[in-house]
């Protein structure tokens, strides 16, 4: 990754934006995106740090239900640190990442009138939308996930979730979807 001398703040202004536009209900769950600054070196940590501060990795419950009631909460483990949860993804490249988040996108039960209002304004297509993520994140950005959408390792709480992280230029972009309990 190209360590550089920090991110363009018009481009991480967009990408704020654009991840604000991302967030949405997802079947019994949600996709959530975050963007935030960091080295290389820290990318882990940051990543960690905003999946457990969105309660993703501890007993709670982010979705407003009882946990305890929730016959859908995974029996594995979550990850206990950044290691442990870098340890559970695989880098993929670029076009890979854009094709996962497309699919996770498309499952979304988000307002119909909100997304086509922001698809008009990606020129209708939501490989638009990513595409302008991993340009805004700029060359050399390097990306991880931690499922193919038929395989996974779970890195929260939840039945099933899918994060996609991109890194590079001063920039980590995550995003993250998850479904049940």
């Amino acid at each position: 990754m190209d360590t550089g001398s920090g991110p363009d703040a018009d481009n991480l202004d967009r990408l704020r934006d654009l991840c604000a536009d991302l967030a949405a209900e997802l079947g019994n769950g949600q996709l959530l995106a975050w963007v935030d600054e960091s080295v290389p070196a820290a990318v882990p940590d940051v990543v960690f740090g905003m999946v457990s501060a969105a309660g993703l990795l501890a007993d709670s419950d982010p979705m407003g239900r009882n946990p305890a009631r929730s016959p859908l909460r995974q029996k594995a483990g979550v990850p206990a640190d950044a290691d442990e949860l870098w340890s559970r993804m695989w880098e993929v490249d670029e076009p890979t990442a854009i094709e996962l988040l497309i699919s996770l996108e498309a499952s979304s039960a988000r307002d119909r009138s909100h997304r086509a209002r922001r698809l008009r304004r990606n020129q209708d297509d939501p490989g638009d939308i990513f595409a302008e993520l991993a340009r805004l994140t700029g060359p050399g950005t390097r990306w991880w996930t931690n499922t193919d959408l038929t395989t996974w390792n779970p890195v929260t709480q939840h039945t099933f979730d899918a994060m996609i992280v991109g890194a590079g230029n001063g920039l980590v972009v995550t995003l993250i979807a998850f479904e049940g309990g």
